[in-house]
């Protein structure tokens, strides 16, 4: 049976990590916040190791959403959702990036479209006069 003495220094050490958690996923926001994603990025995944909590999963996901790295986001919103209480808020993270993506690709296709250009190339010129 652990002493009261161990019981609270065992209670310090698991406040003193939850802070430097709290501190760390912070430092890691106003990183990202001032644009500097990689940064940031190691800050919460040190060693390539995957961060623990959903709330450094969530923002690691943001991160690589503004990177330009889709599917890496979607993984973390998923690793997210497994181990929090808050699935529903990570599932919508998901769609609205599924979402994004559809339209994202419907305009590739419609700008790459010949077709496409030549009608929006007459309706243009037909609003604007040919001069």
């Amino acid at each position: 049976m652990a002493s009261p003495i161990d019981e609270r220094r065992t209670e310090a050490q698991r406040i003193a990590k939850r802070f430097d958690d709290q501190l760390r996923l912070a430092r890691a926001c106003e990183l990202a916040s001032m644009g500097r994603m990689l940064e940031a990025e190691t800050l919460l995944s040190p060693g390539r190791h995957l961060p623990k909590s959903s709330e450094e999963l969530d923002l690691l996901a943001r991160i690589h959403v503004k990177q330009g790295h889709f599917e890496q986001a979607r993984r973390r919103w998923e690793d997210a959702s497994k181990i929090s209480d808050r699935r529903e808020e990570f599932e919508e993270c998901i769609k609205v990036l599924d979402d994004r993506l559809a339209y994202r690709q419907r305009m590739l296709f419609l700008s790459g479209n010949p077709t496409f250009g030549m009608w929006l190339k007459l309706l243009f010129f037909s609003v604007f006069g040919f001069s």
